[in-house]
């Protein structure tokens, strides 16, 4: 039976990264990222300008229709989910050390645990908006909340749809070389921002 195991020498593996330097593509990657950055920078500026214009700290501003006490944020739920993100940077990183060390199959289902987390969080967070008994239309509020979390979710499923897509590569690819470093290295690039980006936001919009 064939195996799915290719290693390089790390002397191999060295001198092809030497050679090739900061690839075009993970370069751009960069830059898209700094791009992102700055845009989330001005929504939680957005946030917090508004935040502390409401008279008193009355924050959240939204009232339970039915009781009229203020509305609470699912913390402990999403503090779950947070971990589900914040794990799943830690699955990426180990599909990126299996593809250095030529292990095709541990790079597989490190990408496949990622995107099931991915997957996941999601998942929970569309749930969570229909079970938070507020609509963009409440205030400042609403509106602000929605934009943050809904933008980021935007970004989780494009990081899903990376790994995904370098997950079908490797999957019928016929050779395994290190020259699937780079797209992998930049959709990896892309999850750790997107889960560093989750953990503040839940920090500045949920806990504080």
């Amino acid at each position: 039976m064939a195996t799915t195991d290719v290693t390089l020498s790390p002397h191999a593996r060295a001198a092809e990264q030497g050679e090739r330097g900061i690839s075009q593509g993970m370069l751009a990657m960069i830059m898209f990222i700094g791009s992102e950055a700055m845009l989330f920078a001005s929504f939680f500026a957005a946030y917090f300008m508004v935040r502390y214009s409401i008279a008193d700290n009355d924050w959240p501003p939204v009232r339970d229709v039915a009781t009229g006490e203020r509305f609470e944020l699912p913390v402990l739920g999403t503090g779950v989910n947070t971990a589900f993100l914040v794990f799943s940077s830690f699955t990426v990183w180990w599909a990126e050390h299996k593809l250095k060390h030529g292990d095709r199959r541990g790079l597989e289902r490190g990408l496949l645990v990622t995107m099931l987390l991915g997957l996941t969080f999601l998942l929970v967070q569309i749930n969570e908006y229909a079970h938070l008994g507020f609509t963009p239309e409440n205030k400042a509020f609403g509106a602000t909340f929605y934009t943050l979390t809904g933008f980021h979710g935007l970004h989780v499923f494009v990081g899903l749809v990376l790994l995904l897509i370098c997950y079908v590569r490797v999957k019928r690819a016929h050779d395994f070389t290190p020259k699937w470093q780079t797209p992998l290295a930049a959709a990896s690039l892309y999850w750790h921002f997107v889960d560093v980006v989750w953990v503040f936001l839940y920090v500045v919009v949920y806990i504080i």
